[in-house]
């Protein structure tokens, strides 16, 4: 911000030019405006001085909220898909200021899928985005649980890759576990970096996903790379467990055959 004692050293000005100025600043900024400014001697070339001073000031203010409202950040500049488990990918929309992105995959398997983001230097509002995704179960099986997790470079800067407000994420009819459910094998707790669904998606059926996604900023003329995992779970019984739900229908058959048996006796 330019204070009076910037101006005044940025411009040779005499004591009553000074004096005054100092006095309309502090009425600007109070809001008690002078009725009526007593410049006192000043002479002309004061006044040249402070024509060139309006125009100076306008102009430092003008690029001083150019800068504000300019904020480096990551911007995604490609996506590819990859993995066992991928049948198709697009990318609907990618833009920024705002910045979204909303694609869509489908699942041939309950194998994985791996997205590839590329990041590059751009301006924005600080590299946050609001992702939605559509995922579509082309399987037989049903999708009982479904993971998210975040893969960053080994040079990530400040706050790396994150999901922001991992505790808003969504997807369709899935609950988000807490960050307090131990999650099986080698997945993580859910948090910034992974995000881990129960509940279910169908066979067939498709469910939108709803996150929010920041990266940081690789600096002017670099680019990098990160991924985003997902892999649905099928938990399908055991072949003791089909085994041990027939005997029990069976011994329940056997059961109410006997009843039947002893009451028409």
């Amino acid at each position: 911000m330019l204070v009076p004692g910037m101006i005044i050293a940025l411009f040779p000005v005499s004591n009553d030019f000074s004096r005054v100025l100092r006095r309309e600043f502090s009425g600007a900024i109070t809001g008690n405006y002078l009725t009526r400014p007593q410049f006192g001697d000043i002479d002309k070339r004061d006044i040249n001085n402070m024509n060139i001073l309006s125009k100076s000031v306008m102009a430092a203010l003008a690029l001083a909220g150019t800068v504000s409202t300019a904020t480096a950040s990551g911007i995604i500049t490609g996506i590819t898909a990859s993995g066992p488990g991928l049948e198709s990918f697009a990318v609907i929309s990618n833009s920024i200021n705002p910045n979204t992105l909303d694609f869509s995959n489908a699942f041939s398997s309950t194998a994985p899928i791996t997205l590839t983001f590329t990041i590059a230097h751009g301006t924005g509002n600080g590299g946050a985005y609001d992702v939605t995704g559509l995922i579509i179960n082309h399987t037989s099986s049903p999708f009982t649980n479904f993971y998210w997790s975040i893969t960053e470079p080994a040079d990530a800067k400040g706050n790396g890759v994150v999901f922001t407000n991992f505790k808003s994420s969504t997807l369709g009819s899935f609950l988000l576990d807490s960050p307090s459910v131990t999650q099986p094998g080698s997945f993580h707790h859910t948090g910034p970096r992974d995000l881990n669904f129960t509940e279910g998606l169908a066979a067939g059926e498709a469910a939108n996903a709803r996150f929010n996604l920041k990266m940081f900023d690789p600096g002017a003329g670099n680019t990098y790379t990160f991924t985003l995992t997902q892999t649905p779970v099928s938990v399908v019984p055991e072949p003791e467990t089909y085994a041990m739900l027939l005997a029990g229908l069976g011994l329940i058959g056997f059961v109410a055959k006997r009843r039947r048996g002893k009451q028409s006796t």
